[in-house]
């Protein structure tokens, strides 16, 4: 089934929107609950991801990077919006001590979530499998359907994660000043 071309393009622009969304709609809630105690770190990274998402969005969106020539350079922009997260976690570790957050069980759901989201998007990159099968994965099975397939699961590990941590905060009681 042929598409229009325009309606194309704009549901090709939506897509993007959606996955800068959603990843920054994952990690708003965990720095919610990591930083909960904590409210300028909070603030500030939050604010980071969010003005790093609409950058992701205002370049995955202009025309000019819109083409194949950009494929690598896109997947990249969100590849590297995901790894933002490193640096909260890493502030996370020195404040709650090493072992406690390695030691936590939803730290295995974020990595989890982690890897799902760069293996779509590196697929998407590398337009495996139909750089390799040329033809066969025209309709079905393409690198970008893959892509959506690793984005749901990972927000769906996203999710049991983000409840774990919230009902661990929550079961914390009220913050107490250092």
């Amino acid at each position: 089934m042929a598409i229009i071309p325009s309606l194309s393009s704009d549901l090709d622009r939506l897509d993007y929107i959606g996955i800068a969304l959603l990843t920054i709609g994952s990690f708003v809630p965990w720095l919610h609950y990591s930083f909960y105690c904590h409210v300028p770190s909070k603030i500030v990274y939050s604010v980071f991801i969010i003005v790093l998402g609409l950058m992701c969005i205002i370049i995955s969106t202009k025309d000019c990077f819109r083409t194949p020539a950009y494929r690598s350079f896109r997947a990249g922009l969100f590849i590297a919006l995901g790894l933002s997260g490193v640096i909260p976690c890493l502030h996370y570790a020195l404040m709650e001590g090493f072992w406690e957050t390695v030691t936590s069980p939803a730290l295995g759901w974020l990595v989890l979530m982690a890897a799902l989201y760069i293996s779509g998007a590196v697929i998407y990159a590398m337009r495996i499998p139909e750089r390799l099968c040329p033809g066969k994965f025209d309709i079905w099975f393409q690198s970008h359907q893959i892509f959506h397939v690793f984005v749901v699961l990972a927000a769906l590990v996203h999710l049991n994660s983000i409840l774990e941590i919230a009902e661990s905060r929550l079961s914390k009681g009220q913050c107490h000043n250092p």
